[in-house]
């Protein structure tokens, strides 16, 4: 069985820790909501327009109205055209480049352009002199489509800004040359319009950039439990210091492969590494550690490259100690036996040059066939009997035992 996780995991795992999501990541997540789709999201102004083009037919400066409002939509398919690059920009991948500001300011300065259109069409009220039904529908509509533009762009304060800075440049001047039309009241309105729905945008693009920065630190903070959920589950598994099975959950997974395979042959083989006590009492604990490292190293190399079927599995665990043991799908008993030698072979011929001259690698292996009719505790006996067995003998050899009713019988295997 592969391991999905290198033993480094057990080292590298650190406690889970909050998401921080960078401002300007939250900003860029921001304009791509306000944006939307851009002629989709744009759609719904002409309604106002058509309202106030019909209306303007009622106006002494119709003519006027009509050519703000054909200018409005002029500038309306320049706004989405812009606003579709600036959308392909923000929905880029390349996360660590900054986003190219001209296609930003351009589409910036068309939504001021469009907040200044707004504003001049307060010029056409003024100039038909007495209110009428035709200014009053005008300026309501006016005044409600700002207001909402104003909100739906709250998200991204830089467009509320733009358009209401456009809207400010031409609506201030325009009540002040009217004045004698508008009187104190209507130039006070127009004044602190644009600053109160501001302060209004910036409220909500406060609260939206705050409620985003959450949501997305709520999915960061998911995937890192997500992934702290599989280490753990991981590491519940495994020894921590070969990355190997453990006992518990060799178990578990012989189980499995015997259920997946009640007909075929499983084998079981058990390895113990020769004077292992010896190493640590002389040479210290460190390498002791590296030699178990080793160890299971070796046996998981070896066990890749069995030749044995294409739809064998194993599984391979540090049973306690400097105890390793192995479970082989479709392995009959001339198979396990060869299996065993191969991989005692192995350790036997390994050197390492950074290890003592009198360390050397070696283990005694006792193999057995696991048979359906029989608990597996049965059969782990068995192979610890034989592997006994093999030490007993001399070490640094294989044995194997026989299924026999009663008892088992240990065979010499010869060596390779």
């Amino acid at each position: 069985m592969e391991l999905p996780l290198s033993p480094s995991t057990f080292q590298a795992a650190t406690p889970l820790e909050s998401a921080s999501i960078p401002t300007n990541l939250v900003r860029r997540e921001l304009l791509k909501r306000a944006l939307g789709n851009p002629v989709v999201n744009r759609l719904p102004t002409l309604i106002p327009l058509f309202v106030m083009g019909y209306a303007a037919l009622g106006l002494a400066a119709r003519d006027l109205m009509l050519a703000l409002v054909s200018l409005q939509i002029l500038t309306i398919v320049l706004t989405s055209y812009t606003a579709i690059r600036v959308t392909e920009i923000l929905t880029e991948e390349q996360k660590s480049r900054k986003p190219e500001t001209n296609a930003i300011r351009l589409w910036l300065f068309f939504e001021l352009v469009s907040g200044a259109i707004w504003g001049l069409m307060i010029a056409a009220t003024a100039e038909s002199g007495q209110m009428t039904s035709s200014n009053t529908t005008i300026s309501v509509t006016l005044i409600v489509t700002v207001s909402l533009a104003v909100i739906v762009a709250a998200e991204a304060r830089g467009l509320a800004k733009a358009m209401l800075i456009g809207f400010a440049m031409t609506s201030i001047p325009v009540t002040i040359y009217h004045y004698e039309h508008f009187g104190s009241y209507v130039l006070l309105a127009v004044c602190l319009f644009p600053p109160t729905m501001y302060w209004l945008a910036d409220r909500l693009g406060k609260q939206a950039h705050s409620s985003l920065q959450t949501e997305m630190e709520n999915i960061v903070l998911n995937q890192k439990l997500s992934e702290a959920l599989s280490i753990s589950e991981y590491l519940s598994a495994h020894d921590s210091l070969t990355g190997l099975l453990n006992r518990r959950d060799f178990e578990r997974v012989t189980e499995e492969l015997r259920s997946r395979n009640r007909l075929g042959e499983l084998a079981i083989i058990m390895v113990d590494l020769d004077n292992f006590k010896l190493i640590n009492d002389q040479y210290g604990h460190s390498l002791g550690d590296d030699v178990l490292r080793t160890t299971a190293r070796l046996m998981q190399s070896q066990l890749r490259d069995l030749n044995i079927s294409a739809s064998s599995e194993n599984a391979v665990a540090r049973w306690g100690g400097e105890e390793f043991i192995i479970a082989i799908t479709n392995c009959s008993a001339e198979d396990v036996v060869r299996i065993s030698e191969q991989i005692r072979c192995i350790l036997e011929g390994y050197q390492n040059r950074e290890w003592p001259r009198g360390v050397k690698l070696s283990g005694s292996f006792g193999s057995t066939c696991w048979h359906s009719n029989e608990p597996l505790n049965a059969a782990i006996k068995r192979a610890d009997k034989a592997m006994y067995a093999a030490k007993s003998a001399g070490r640094n050899q294989t044995r194997f035992a026989s299924f026999v009713t009663e008892n088992a019988s240990v065979s010499r295997v010869r060596q390779l």
